[in-house]
Formats: C-alpha cells, structure tokens, sequence
C-alpha cells in the first residue's frame, strides 16, 4: 500500500526519520543486507548502543523499518528489517479566502 503525505504536518515523523545521515546509513544497510540485530547495525556503523536504539526507534516511528522481537541465547534480540513501502509527498497550499 502507497503512503502519500499530503500535509507538513502529516509528514513530520518521516521527514524527521529521513533528517539524518545516520538513519538514513542504517535504512540503505537494511534495503541492502537484510533483516539485522540491532547489535549488528550498530557494529556496522560503528555507532554505540544508546545511539542505535534512538535511530531505530524514530525509524520505526515514521514506518520506514520493522522490529521484530525473537528469543535468543542472550535473552530477547530486536531484528530489523526495512519497510519499502513506497510513499509520496503531496503538498498543496491551502486555499487563502
């Protein structure tokens, strides 16, 4: 299903996600490797974890990545995987009276 923004407000959360060169960094590492741990994004990137999991979390808030949660050795793992969906941007004025 196509997404379309057709107000600023609206697309915040998206143009906020897409406002880093970090996010975007870990968002073309998922289109191009695939479902990752967070662990090993952050690896990747050679970023910390802290910093990971603020990235991933506005990520997901925009719907641009997927978390998906799985039992492990070491206790629960958080998996990423990117959202592909495609959007757009429709932007009108508003009428002035």
């Amino acid at each position: 299903m196509k997404r379309n923004i057709q107000s600023l407000k609206d697309g915040l959360p998206l143009f906020k996600a897409l406002s880093s060169e970090t996010r975007i960094a870990i968002l073309e590492l998922l289109m191009n490797k695939g479902p990752l741990r967070m662990t090993a994004i952050a690896e990747a990137l050679k970023i910390t974890g802290g910093a990971i999991t603020s990235h991933v979390k506005l990520l997901h808030e925009a719907g641009l990545i997927n978390i998906e949660q799985r039992g492990g050795k070491h206790g629960v793992q958080k998996i990423c995987s990117a959202n592909v969906e495609p959007f757009s941007v429709d932007i009108k004025a508003p009428n002035k009276a």
